[in-house]
């Protein structure tokens, strides 16, 4: 067997184990050595490679991918959750972009998925420091691009750090299109400063402010307050945020965009 049909088929491996953690987060090493038929052992080794990687966390006695107050769950992963909504949220943030804009991406898989939506819109130019929106923008040829670099995070599969936030502070935005891992009626969160310090900056290069966020994520906070509502000129949302927290942020005079997913769209 050729070391290229190994790579390959470890590599679905350890993709059929992050969608097995996602579903069912009580899988042990060994519940999952058993369900791909290989070792106890390999199994480790195939946690360990997916740890370096920063896509999940051993600890004791299991694993664990999904997000806490600390800890954000790596981009390969959000992409894989809450898909409707995104798709739907994505959809109706696209809809506000006009011909000859600038528009600021941030590396969120919600921001990203309004991509497809964008093409085709005249003389329009976007920022982002996200390295699959930059790939689908330079494979669709449709659209300037203007790469925020700096260094490259795997997890995030973004660019980070100072370089990517002075490439921030030297471009003025139209809109910033951004999310956040959490939120509340104080603001939106996120777990690591590295992201709290670039998206402060992006929102401060940017005449209007878009939060793109799923209603899984609101109702809790996270390590660090990265922005307040009064920042925020719109949020986009699903319809299932709970009417407490709509009726609070609408209170504090958060105009709040509610996009309807349907049934169909739900189960895909």
């Amino acid at each position: 067997m050729s070391q290229r049909i190994v790579r390959s088929a470890r590599q679905e491996r350890l993709h059929g184990i992050l969608q097995t953690l996602l579903e069912d987060k009580s899988a042990s090493p060994q519940s999952l050595a058993a369900l791909f038929d290989v070792s106890v052992m390999t199994m480790h080794r195939d946690l360990d490679e997916l740890q370096r990687r920063g896509l999940l966390r051993k600890v004791h006695g299991g694993v664990v991918v999904e997000r806490t107050r600390s800890h954000e769950i790596a981009a390969s992963l959000r992409s894989l959750l809450a898909i409707p909504q995104k798709l739907a949220i994505a959809k109706a943030a696209a809809q506000q972009v006009r011909a000859g804009e600038v528009v600021m991406l941030d590396d969120s898989t919600t921001a990203a998925r309004m991509i497809p939506h964008l093409l085709g819109i005249e003389d329009l130019r976007v920022a982002t420091n996200y390295l699959p929106a930059l790939a689908d923008l330079a494979a669709s040829g449709e659209a300037a691009i203007q790469a925020l670099g700096g260094d490259f995070d795997h997890a995030h599969e973004s660019f980070l750090g100072l370089g990517t936030i002075q490439a921030a502070r030297a471009i003025r935005a139209d809109s910033l299109f951004f999310s956040g891992t959490s939120a509340d009626l104080t603001g939106v969160y996120h777990q690591e400063e590295k992201i709290v310090a670039l998206k402060e900056q992006m929102v401060a290069s940017s005449r209007r402010c878009v939060l793109v966020m799923d209603s899984s994520k609101f109702g809790q906070d996270s390590l660090h307050l990265m922005t307040e509502w009064h920042d925020i000129d719109q949020l986009i949302t699903d319809d299932g945020i709970s009417d407490e927290i709509l009726d609070g942020l609408r209170s504090q005079g958060v105009d709040v965009q509610v996009v309807v997913v349907t049934t169909e769209q739900r189960a895909g």
